[in-house]
């Protein structure tokens, strides 16, 4: 008991400071991890939108193909009838359907910004500010306000 009020008396020694100090940081850096999870959670709906109009293109690109294929099978059977005329407008359609997906997929990107994350850097700058203010070694007595060095130079301005 007697030690401890003892040690309640005295400053924080460096080492004290330095675990004090590690502690904060860890419990910060848990913070700003969460931070960043919830904004990488509102980028990832904009993503996942954006690969969902990708494979809806993909998907309707793949289809163009196959009818493509079957419109220059159409070709070869041009001589028989107007078949061709009936593949082509499904082409045009399956055509359309997967410009008008990857339009909604490059949309969706737009919005994602990866590389920025603005609530996580200005928390981090607030973070490096206090903990350089915490390291900054304590003020020397005698130079705060109303200590000896104040008292004197307030005795000097009043005589002359």
């Amino acid at each position: 008991m007697a030690q401890e009020r003892a040690e309640a008396g005295r400053a924080d020694t460096f080492a004290e400071r330095l675990g004090k100090a590690r502690a904060a940081a860890g419990r910060l850096a848990a913070t700003r991890a969460a931070i960043l999870r919830e904004e990488l959670a509102a980028k990832g709906a904009h993503a996942a939108r954006a690969v969902a109009g990708f494979v809806i293109a993909l998907f309707f690109l793949s289809l163009a193909l196959l009818v493509a294929t079957a419109l220059i099978a159409a070709l070869f059977s041009s001589l028989l009838g107007s078949v061709v005329l009936g593949v082509a407008a499904t082409l045009v359609l399956y055509l359309a359907i997967a410009a008008a997906g990857a339009v909604v997929g490059v949309r969706a990107m737009q919005k994602v910004e990866p590389g920025s994350f603005p609530a996580t850097a200005e928390a981090i700058r607030g973070d490096l500010s206090a903990l350089s203010a915490a390291a900054a070694p304590p003020p020397t007595p005698g130079t705060e306000e109303g200590g000896p060095e104040d008292l004197e130079s307030r005795f000097r301005a009043g005589s002359e």
